[in-house]
């Protein structure tokens, strides 16, 4: 008959023989310890090692979604700047769009600003007539409910040309309402362009938008115009009829990006209104002061 033995009582036994061994012999007790120790800190290593390699992986995932995205982003770019690139048919194409240039310094004695005014002796206003007739021809582009328009287009004659009158831009408010008196833009830009174009910083003339662009009328005024302060709190400088342009950057040296004319009504805050074009259509509004002013022109000849 198999008899079997039962071993528990053996093997408590056992386990209490070697407590009391491992307590009895310090150096037992202590790599007992040490034993201890070194499992706890194995374990720890092994967490921080899994967490390091998580951290590794979401990294590693999010810069490979970053490049693949941005990849997407300039395939999608280049595509697109191909198609740009397809030939247009005549009519469609802007070979000059109106933009902000930077402008040079003159390096050439400058033109008269009209002739007319070198024998005039020497004058700091305009006339009241010509005031009210710079501001009258202004306020029609807002009768005209004209349209923001600063696409290139060719213009209808030379000198005197213009785009259509129900279209144009900031420049075209200035330049319609100086021929009230004389003075035509397109022609004055387009030969002082001629002279000194470095002075522009251009490398050909176009006139048919040259007088249209900010930069390009701003760089005329600066080299021929009567230049005034730009301190609003020196109301007395501030009269109808007169030029000003604008940065909507306030940083030093922005360059002008609008342009309008100082209208004969007084707004809210007590300073001239601003007969302007910037879209979607001719307005005249408070907006004096509203971005920096880089400029401030008076329709007469630049004093020497």
């Amino acid at each position: 008959m198999l008899t079997i033995r039962d071993r528990r009582p053996e093997r408590r036994a056992f386990r209490e023989v070697g407590s009391m061994s491992v307590a009895a012999h310090p150096r037992l007790a202590s790599w007992h310890r040490r034993c201890s120790e070194d499992g706890v800190s194995r374990s720890l290593d092994r967490y921080r090692n899994a967490l390091w390699a998580s951290l590794i992986g979401v990294t590693t995932l999010a810069l490979v979604v970053s490049s693949t995205r941005a990849r997407a982003a300039r395939s999608a770019a280049e595509a697109s700047a191909a198609e740009d690139r397809t030939p247009l048919a005549p009519e469609q194409l802007t070979p000059v769009p109106m933009s902000v240039e930077m402008t040079g310094a003159p390096t050439k004695p400058p033109l008269s600003f009209v002739s007319a005014f070198a024998n005039a002796g020497p004058r700091t206003t305009l006339s009241s007539s010509e005031e009210s007739a710079i501001v009258k021809r202004a306020r029609l582009e807002l009768d005209r409910v004209t349209v923001y328009d600063n696409s290139w287009q060719e213009i209808s004659s030379y000198p005197m040309g213009d785009v259509p009158s129900n279209r144009g831009a900031c420049t075209d408010v200035v330049v319609r309402s100086l021929r009230e008196i004389g003075i035509d833009l397109q022609q004055l830009v387009h030969e002082d362009i001629l002279r000194d174009m470095r002075g522009y910083n251009l490398g050909y003339v176009d006139l048919n938008i040259d007088h249209r662009r900010v930069g390009t009328m701003f760089t005329f005024f600066s080299r021929n115009a009567m230049t005034l302060s730009t301190d609003l709190h020196d109301r007395s400088t501030w009269r109808a009829g007169d030029v000003v342009f604008v940065a909507w950057q306030w940083m030093r040296g922005a360059p002008a990006e609008h342009v309008g004319i100082i209208s004969d009504k007084i707004g809210p805050r007590g300073l001239p209104l601003v007969i302007e074009n910037g879209g979607p259509k001719a307005i005249e509004q408070d907006s004096l002061g509203r971005g920096k002013i880089v400029g401030h022109f008076r329709a007469l000849q630049k004093r020497r």
